[in-house]
């Protein structure tokens, strides 16, 4: 018994205390990222410690995690597609380090490794960074982090530099500044709100990228082509760190309580030299799908303010040019009244606010091309224009040519006209198989002369009509028998 107890004192005896815990890396690893010029700085542009703010989100790792970082496996919501502008460096074999760690615990402590520990052995971070930071200040960071709290062992490091949206504003985006807590922008110089004048388009989600000509798209079908060129980048310039709070020469694991943590941010904002978020603040952190809903519906409304809503003024003036060029082009009545009729779903729209002006134009719009190929011909003959086509470099000649939207709608009721058809035919043909069925069945009855059952057969199958007999066949039916 002695013994035992003279052997746990010999081990807390040898046990660093937690600010003699000393920061572990390959020192021979050249850590500056390959984006960084002789000088040490990267060739990025200058980071501001007033712009730019931190965050160290830490949780454990996955089994892809590492794929992910060095871009192993497909990302699909990527800004620009060239992973070279990313930084990668690896400081240690993980899979090694998962296989060390229980077997120097169990030299170190004297007993095995709980399960839920080997689970929590490897933990990947999040950190917010700069435009010019480097793996040398994440490795940094992390060596001021072992210092104050012990562990912080990285094992693999990456900042990218290739994920982020598009922007539509006239703002430039230097002048703006984003609050992720509640998912909107202002100015920098005034704090004025200006969310409503912020656009996003996400990749794969509101803009995605066709991969076989480089160009965006705002549909997934690659049919509305989208111009980049108005529009802005907002890259996330963040880093993925895995790192493991196991020290190796103790066989002891750092743990943070919440005081810690809330020093470890500041610690975090103070080694990349950036602005420290909001301390104890009471905003709660959204997850991937909550943050992802939140913005859509943000984004949605935002374009809706984007555009001034529709008066019912706008749809009267609007209304009445129609009016007018129905009729200058004598169009029917039906034209009339299916304008009436859109017009009253206008209205309504109009009242309860969801229509903008550029929607009302485009229903119009859309009405005047229906209009058109609804009004086909006129004495069934397919509408005619008058053009001028040249006949030399001073002379024309004024032509008549087929409408095209005339033809179009011709050809569209001439369609319409065979599939009505066709369908009759084919309810022709299941009437003339009953009739055939009919036929087979009375020369099967009168061949066995069931004159009764051919009787009933007779009122069942002939359908009931009025008859009209005038008093000539009344004078031939009376008193014969026919």
């Amino acid at each position: 018994m002695e013994q035992e107890e003279n052997l746990l004192e010999k081990k807390l005896k040898n046990t660093p205390k937690q600010k003699e815990k000393i920061f572990k890396l390959k020192e021979e690893k050249n850590f500056n990222s390959s984006y960084s010029n002789s000088s040490g700085k990267s060739k990025y542009a200058s980071g501001n410690v007033s712009i730019y703010k931190s965050s160290f989100h830490s949780q454990k790792a996955t089994k892809h995690s590492l794929e992910h970082m060095e871009r192993e496996s497909k990302v699909t919501y990527l800004l620009e597609h060239d992973s070279s502008v990313n930084d990668n460096e690896i400081y240690e074999d993980i899979e090694k380090f998962k296989k060390q760690a229980p077997q120097i615990y169990k030299a170190k402590i004297g007993q095995k490794m709980q399960a839920t520990s080997k689970a929590n052995l490897i933990k990947e971070a999040v950190i917010n960074v700069k435009p010019d930071s480097t793996i040398g200040d994440i490795q940094s960071t992390f060596k001021n982090l072992n210092k104050e709290f012990g562990g912080h062992f990285i094992l693999a490091t990456s900042i990218h530099r290739d994920e982020g949206v598009f922007i539509d504003s006239k703002y430039d985006l230097k002048d703006l500044e984003y609050v992720s807590s509640n998912l909107s922008w202002k100015l920098r110089s005034t704090n004025e709100d200006v969310t409503s004048e912020v656009i996003d388009y996400a990749p794969n989600r509101n803009i995605f990228f066709n991969s076989e000509n480089s160009n965006w798209y705002f549909d997934k079908e690659f049919k509305n082509k989208a111009d980049t060129s108005k529009f802005q980048k907002k890259i996330n310039y963040h880093a993925h760190v895995l790192y493991s709070n196991f020290d190796k020469q103790t066989g002891k694991t750092a743990r943070l309580d919440r005081k810690d943590m809330r020093l470890l941010q500041t610690k975090v904002a103070e080694s990349l030299n950036m602005q420290r978020g909001l301390e104890f603040s009471k905003n709660k952190r959204m997850n991937h799908w909550q943050l992802k809903r939140a913005i859509d519906s943000k984004r949605d409304s935002n374009l809706k303010n984007k555009e001034s809503l529709a008066r019912l003024k706008d749809l009267n003036n609007q209304v009445s040019v129609i009016r007018k060029e129905l009729k200058e082009n004598k169009f029917d009545r039906k034209s009339y009244a299916v304008l009436e009729q859109l017009k009253r779903e206008l209205s309504k729209e109009i009242k309860s606010k969801e229509l903008t002006i550029n929607e009302l134009r485009n229903r119009l719009d859309e009405y005047r091309v229906e209009n058109e190929k609804r009004r086909t011909t006129i004495d069934n003959k397919i509408l005619k224009k008058t053009v001028k086509v040249k006949e030399g470099l001073l002379k024309s000649k004024e032509v008549r040519i087929y409408d095209n939207l005339s033809v179009e709608g011709y050809v569209e009721k001439a369609e319409q006209n065979q599939n009505k058809l066709v369908s009759e035919n084919e309810d022709l043909k299941q009437e003339n198989q009953k009739l055939n069925d009919f036929v087979y069945e009375l020369r099967h009855h009168f061949k066995v002369f069931e004159l009764d059952k051919l009787k009933e057969s007779i009122k069942s199958k002939i359908p009931k009509v009025e008859k009209k007999i005038n008093n000539k066949n009344k004078s031939l039916n009376n008193g014969y028998e026919r």
